[in-house]
């Protein structure tokens, strides 16, 4: 599977407005990232906990989900 922030990021660079949603989804599913970070964690290469990981997919499927 691709890293789910690739997906994260080009999902946002079509739609800017989606990283409210996409958070949201993220934070449901458990997150820890806050919102005022999430942009900036998603744009660095700092490695990602397997399990922040994990959740950011479950959100990104929930809003794919949403889209089609």
């Amino acid at each position: 599977m691709e890293d789910p922030r690739l997906l994260a990021r080009r999902m946002v660079g079509q739609d800017p407005a989606c990283i409210n949603d996409l958070w949201l989804r993220y934070w449901a599913n458990g997150g820890d990232v806050h919102r005022a970070e999430f942009d900036a964690h998603l744009s660095s290469s700092d490695d990602w906990e397997a399990f922040e990981l994990k959740v950011l997919a479950w959100a990104i499927e929930d809003l794919s989900g949403q889209l089609h």
